[in-house]
């Protein structure tokens, strides 16, 4: 299931993810980050994922392909999790995609990683 969290700044779409992500739930997501890009030339994510079971395959695909058809619209993004393999593919893609800043936060810092996504 997933779920949107309020953010005080605009340019940030909150989500909070309990289990796994479904295609129509994607589809929430894509559009009210589209919505933020109307408004802001660049946008931020705040996701925590706990517990986080995956993504089906037709979210996956949606996910790619807006993401890689908007990825220099992004600027940030704070991953909160307990799971170490996912604070490991953050810290690549923090390094592989330079015009994003990744950063992933376990969940007794998850303060930290809403003033950081905001900042």
């Amino acid at each position: 299931m997933l779920t949107f969290i309020d953010m005080e700044a605009d340019n940030v779409v909150g989500i909070h993810v309990d289990g796994k992500i479904s295609g129509q739930e994607f589809d929430a997501v894509a559009a009210l980050l589209e919505k933020k890009m109307e408004n802001h030339p660049r946008v931020r994510i705040y996701a925590e994922l706990a517990p986080w079971e995956g993504i089906t395959l037709e979210a996956l695909m949606k996910d790619l392909r807006f993401g890689l058809s908007n990825w220099e619209r992004f600027d940030k993004e704070a991953v909160v999790t307990e799971k170490e393999w996912i604070k490991r593919w953050a810290e690549i893609g923090d390094k592989m995609i330079g015009s994003i800043e990744v950063k992933a936060f376990p969940f007794e810092e998850k303060d930290e990683a809403r003033q950081w996504i905001q900042d």
